[in-house]
């Protein structure tokens, strides 16, 4: 008699392939849900979000001088990034993201326009064959490293600052500040704690693409480096540790001033030079220890540190103090402070008799003689008590009367009964005026006041 076949390893089979058949369905029911973006923003939302962001980040609105046109492409870029925002972070909150975006001070660019006025990197041995980096950081067997480094505690970052497109070329882009040289390192100490100038002889490349060489050289000191950040998360980077796409075509240079771990997530501290309004307070938070030999976004191919050899230059010792600026002078018989804007307080035939000083630099006199407005929002507006960036506005809100509609029947039409109301439409960007003070009137013996 022939053994019975047994069917176990077949419905075995069967099993597994219906059980990851329902997998991949409810992974892409998952996807489906959490990619939908949320529902759309109404046009007025848009636009009040759009205001709010330009008054924080002091964008000035469209006028006859920069376009209405341009005006219009700007809340464009800002509605479609607003979009791009949402989505992300609604995938983020669902767990398919580690970091979050939001509106940063390039929301009402295009990703074209960011990259043209914001990237630059440009290598500085661009002529070199090869790139293999010194030996002083590569790792050792047995070798324990710390947990975690944060060069700002120790007061060895310098603020960070707002460069524009600058020229962040590899060997260009330190910003740390360091004390002396002891067994071929830097020793870093804050800048306001310590005055002693610090030449620097040479810099040397970390080991490429060797994550673990970059940590020892940033366990010793902040390092140089470049990345690719030309993508649309990195222009809306707002906090947590990135770990979005990128590639390795490098075009920013950096700083890694640090690096640590959150939830088992290893990540580089990265200083950046865009302002403290973009990402966290101007630092992004990378990916550490990744798949890649080259790390996230390249950070690992390209790493530089200063190196110190020879003395140290005599220091200069403290600098003179800046000589006091004079007053300002109004005209032979009134001064302001420095650092204010004289205005006429009395004027007769053209001519001004007695001035008042305006606490602010180059400042607005207004015409009704006692205020002034902020040279950055020019615009006097004497009735409001306040300062525009552009001119207020007038428009007409006109009604009918009752008597109007009783009259069409009659084909009368009563132009007397069209009632207009003029109303002044300020812009949204406005600050109040101050009050001017008193000037010093210096024809005299002693001085005396204008007023």
């Amino acid at each position: 008699m022939r053994p019975r076949r047994s069917y176990a390893p077949a419905a075995a089979a069967a099993a597994v392939l219906l059980a990851l058949a329902f997998s991949i369905v409810a992974a892409a029911d998952l996807y489906s849900v959490v990619a939908a973006p949320r529902e759309e923003r109404t046009d007025d939302e848009v636009r009040r979000l759009y205001e709010a962001w330009k008054l924080e980040h002091g964008r000035q609105n469209g006028n006859d001088l920069t376009g209405d046109e341009d005006e219009r492409r700007r809340l464009e870029a800002f509605r479609d990034n607003l979009r791009y925002v949402d989505a992300h972070n609604a995938e983020a909150d669902a767990g398919l993201h580690g970091f979050r975006l939001g509106l940063t001070p390039f929301a009402d660019l295009t990703l074209e326009e960011f990259r043209r006025g914001r990237l630059g990197f440009r290598r500085p041995n661009a002529t070199a064959a090869v790139r293999t980096g010194n030996a002083r950081y590569l790792p050792r067997a047995g070798e324990q490293l710390p947990d975690a480094v944060d060069w700002r505690d120790r007061g060895a970052v310098a603020e960070v600052k707002d460069q524009g497109q600058c020229d962040t070329s590899n060997q260009g882009g330190h910003s740390f500040r360091a004390k002396s040289r002891k067994n071929g390192d830097l020793h870093f100490v804050s800048m306001q704690k310590n005055a002693r100038v610090v030449s620097i002889d040479s810099y040397e490349d970390v080991p490429i693409n060797n994550e673990k060489a970059l940590q020892k050289a940033v366990a010793h000191q902040p390092v140089s480096v470049a990345i690719e950040a030309s993508g649309r998360a990195f222009q809306l980077y707002h906090s947590g540790i990135f770990d979005g796409r990128c590639g390795t075509s490098l075009d920013h240079g950096v700083t890694v001033v640090g690096y640590g771990s959150e939830d088992g997530k290893d990540y580089w501290i990265v200083k950046n030079s865009w302002g403290t309004k973009w990402g966290e307070s101007g630092y992004i938070r990378m990916a550490r220890n990744i798949y890649m030999f080259s790390g996230k976004c390249g950070i690992a191919m390209e790493a530089s540190y200063p190196v110190k050899k020879g003395p140290n230059p005599p220091n200069p010792g403290p600098s003179p103090p800046s000589p006091a600026k004079p007053p300002n002078v109004c005209n032979a018989e009134y001064s302001c402070p420095e650092a204010t804007t004289c205005c006429c307080v009395s004027e007769h035939g053209g001519q001004c008799h007695a001035y008042g000083c305006c606490e602010l630099e180059a400042a607005t006199c207004c015409e009704d003689h006692t205020s002034c407005c902020p040279h950055d929002y020019p615009v006097c507006n004497v009735r409001d008590g306040t300062c525009h960036t552009v001119k207020t506005r007038v428009v007409l809100k006109c009604s009918l009367s009752n008597s109007f509609i009783q009259n069409m029947a009659s084909n009368v039409f009563p132009h007397s009964l069209l009632c207009c109301v003029a109303q002044s439409v300020n812009s949204p960007m406005m600050v109040k005026a101050l009050s001017r003070k008193p000037a010093v009137y210096t024809g005299g013996e002693g001085g005396r006041s204008s007023w």
